[in-house]
């Protein structure tokens, strides 16, 4: 979408351009691009300009809306991958917490006669 903004938009200023460029304020047989556009009076040059104007704000529009689309897809991601991290350090913290309780489940399975209790007989 930013690509054919920027296209529109170089398209219509080069076309503004050597229009202006080449009449040199006629309007008897104007000229863009080398090629007679068979405009003769005013109102149909005026035709013609407000159609460039309108192709380059189009442009300009498309060249904004995909800028903003880049932009939030960009902090979409962004957050996301924060939120990723979150979750990682959650996780190594839960892990962490869950060795930390197996070696106290471990400890409290050590009668004092230094047998674990799956190990000490069955009564």
């Amino acid at each position: 979408m930013v690509i054919v903004g920027i296209l529109l938009l170089i398209a219509a200023v080069a076309f503004g351009i050597d229009f202006v460029w080449k009449n040199d304020f006629r309007i008897a047989d104007p000229v863009a691009f080398g090629q007679h556009l068979g405009v003769h009076d005013a109102a149909a040059l005026f035709v013609v300009g407000a159609i460039t104007g309108a192709v380059a704000l189009l442009g300009l529009s498309l060249l904004i809306a995909g800028v903003r689309r880049k932009g939030t897809k960009a902090a979409s991601r962004h957050r996301a991958r924060r939120e990723e991290q979150g979750v990682h350090q959650e996780r190594d913290e839960l892990r962490a917490e869950n060795e930390e309780l197996r070696g106290e489940l471990q400890n409290e399975r050590v009668d004092p006669g230094g047998r674990t209790i799956e190990d000490s007989p069955r009564r």
